[in-house]
């Protein structure tokens, strides 16, 4: 299967080294997956190539995952929900669109036995990936989700989209507020150690606190780094971005794998890339 990652900027993306792993753990010795840099522009041109078969599936990253929708024959509900897509799929001549990515939050939250029932939780950030975790929260009972974002445009918009949801609870963030259960970065603050980006994540945590940063590449990252050894957990993306990747390659070849005993390995694996 010829497989790949489209997306502008892709020259720091860890997909095609996880997707090889990923291939080696599940015994796929008939995929190549390779990360392609395209424009905007470009689009038109690459989803014809797609549609007449130089590819069997690719991922989809940012700028693509929302203009991408206008290429696609069918999408999953998934998409309909949440507005954009990160995995597609070539049966035919006809493309269908996913998102693993709701999928990858949820499978971080059980490998972490992290419970959502009845928690008050902060999303910081107000993008497409707040979106879905807003998503899996309202789906696991949180009993209030806060929103803390830089524009308060943008935070009103995911505020209204998640009442649409059914969300009752849903916020925008005051420095009145109380503590939070559970706290999730969902900007790319903090990558790099932005360290006078850091008051951003001034906000009311404790012992019993969970903070979960999106952020896969450290487990050093600055939001988790402003409270460590003051929570509960400290988690970064890293099972995410590998559950996600997983659900792709479920699509792509039409097969469930259970990777609970190679999901060490797998880690160890990335964290070598990564580092």
């Amino acid at each position: 299967m010829n497989l790949g990652l489209i997306g502008n900027p892709v020259q720091k993306s860890i997909s095609p080294q996880l997707q090889r792993i990923l291939f080696k753990e599940l015994e796929l010795n008939n995929c190549a997956y390779e990360k392609h840099q395209i424009i905007s522009d470009n689009l038109p041109s690459f989803f014809e190539r797609f549609k007449n078969g130089e590819f069997d599936g690719i991922n989809v990253t940012i700028p693509h995952k929302e203009t991408g929708l206008e290429f696609l024959d069918e999408v999953d509900n998934s998409v309909k929900i949440l507005g954009n897509t990160n995995c597609i799929k070539r049966t035919g001549n006809m493309l269908k669109g996913y998102n693993t990515d709701l999928y990858g939050f949820k499978m971080l939250l059980e490998k972490n036995n992290i419970n959502i029932q009845s928690t008050r939780c902060l999303i910081l950030g107000a993008g497409g990936s707040a979106r879905t975790i807003i998503k899996a929260l309202i789906d696991r009972g949180a009993e209030s989700i806060t929103i803390k974002n830089k524009s308060i445009e943008n935070a009103l918009e995911i505020q209204l989209y998640a009442q649409k949801l059914g969300a009752k609870n849903i916020k925008l963030y005051t420095e009145s507020d109380d503590r939070f259960d559970i706290a999730i970065n969902t900007t790319p603050l903090g990558m790099y150690q932005e360290e006078d980006n850091a008051s951003f994540f001034d906000i009311p945590v404790d012992k019993n606190s969970t903070l979960i940063d999106l952020i896969y590449i450290s487990n050093h990252t600055l939001f988790l780094n402003q409270y460590k050894d003051q929570v509960k957990q400290s988690i970064n993306g890293l099972e995410m971005l590998i559950f996600q990747a997983i659900k792709s390659i479920e699509i792509w070849t039409e097969t469930t794998y259970n990777v609970d005993q190679k999901l060490d390995s797998i880690k160890k694996q990335l964290e070598k890339v990564i580092c």
